[in-house]
């Protein structure tokens, strides 16, 4: 249970949504492409001793077709498939941004009436308790005095 301290930091996280849909799209064609190879090349390697060896030469060896004369090996699909996964989880963690706001108190300035208030923290829009204006207020910095 988090107290309530002037000191406490709180986290906030932010999502875009944008960088979610690109990087899903892509963890799932990466999942897509690495299934079609995994299914295409499994009855033949199962039986094998030597698991890892033969998926190697059978992958360089057969082709995919996707149809109208387009095929690709295994190989570059199983490769394509998880540079497509990594790059999706790449896009996903850079699309969450973590900010960390302090609990104490900030003095705000409204920038029509001048008028300095306090509030628990810096919000992007707010009412001045002084002119009632719906503003975006500027957090002014603590003056220290001189050393």
């Amino acid at each position: 249970m988090p107290s309530n301290d002037k000191n406490t930091i709180r986290r906030i996280i932010r999502r875009k949504k944008s960088g979610y849909a690109i990087g899903f799209t892509l963890c799932l064609i990466g999942l897509i492409f690495l299934s079609a190879v995994l299914w295409k090349a499994w009855p033949n390697v199962s039986a094998s001793h030597d698991v890892f060896s033969a998926l190697e030469s059978y992958l360089w060896t057969k082709q995919f077709d996707f149809g109208f004369g387009i095929g690709l090996k295994l190989m570059h699909l199983a490769i394509m498939g998880a540079a497509a996964l990594f790059s999706g989880i790449f896009v996903l963690a850079l699309s969450r941004q973590v900010f960390f706001v302090s609990g104490e108190n900030v003095l705000l300035k409204c920038p029509y009436c001048k008028n300095n208030w306090k509030a628990r923290r810096a919000k992007g829009f707010a009412e001045c308790p002084y002119c009632r204006q719906f503003v975006q207020p500027a957090v002014m910095r603590p003056r220290y005095p001189a050393a």
